[in-house]
């Protein structure tokens, strides 16, 4: 994916700026690909649901330090009914296709048959036929 995407900027690169502009679309991509991976690992857990097995506290729920510590200190285990992570999967499969269905393809669409031309930072002058 890395090796395609360097040579879309490389394609579309600006020859008048020169490798500034691969750096600024490379940044960008990085960007871009970064946040929602950090976003995504931070909503595991709140999408996560577990309860105490046996024990004093018994079908109780196991979703703080202070929760999971009550449980075992009462002879208990705590065990997830619902994995955030798979959760987590099922919601963004079900964004990701809404949004590839309702704007992304048509942006991809846009973008992909739009001339080099578009791409450039500095325009140049048509030359006239004398």
């Amino acid at each position: 994916m890395f090796v395609s995407i360097m040579a879309f900027f490389a394609q579309v690169s600006d020859p008048a700026v020169g490798g500034t502009y691969m750096t600024l679309l490379n940044t960008l991509t990085n960007l871009g690909g970064n946040w929602p991976t950090t976003l995504a690992l931070w909503c595991v857990e709140g999408l996560t649901f577990s309860s105490c097995l046996g024990g004093e506290k018994a079908d109780e729920g196991c979703g703080t330090k202070d929760e999971q510590e009550a449980c075992l200190v009462g002879g208990g285990s705590c065990s997830n009914y619902l994995d955030g992570y798979y959760a987590e999967t099922g919601i963004c499969i079900l964004l990701g296709t809404i949004w590839l269905v309702f704007w992304g393809s048509k942006t991809i669409t846009r973008l992909q048959d739009a001339p080099l031309d578009t791409w450039r930072v500095v325009k140049q002058k048509q030359k006239s036929e004398d």
